[in-house]
């Protein structure tokens, strides 16, 4: 059983515009401590992630704001995206 292989890499990334303006400001006010809180992570940890566009979400952040999307009838997509990189062709 042999697959070849479509892609060379997948991304996970968190889309922190949407975090803000669809879960920070509307549901919390912009109270983060209440957002994370409600998500299930560090306030400061949430801070960091929102302030540092160079900081990357880990596998188990994005894991913990997929639960809290799908408990509160949230689309996941809007806050985790995959970039899916093609393999590229030597010559």
């Amino acid at each position: 059983m042999t697959a070849e292989p479509d892609i060379d890499r997948v991304y996970l990334g968190l889309n922190r515009y949407n975090l803000i303006h669809k879960i920070l400001v509307p549901r919390y006010n912009g109270n983060i401590r209440r957002c994370a809180e409600a998500i299930g992570l560090r306030p400061n940890y949430l801070r960091d992630l929102i302030g540092n566009p160079t900081r990357d979400a880990g596998t188990r952040t994005l894991t913990t704001i997929y639960h809290y999307c799908r408990h509160e009838g949230l689309d996941p997509e809007d806050f985790i995206f995959v970039l899916k990189e093609d393999e590229e062709v030597s010559s």
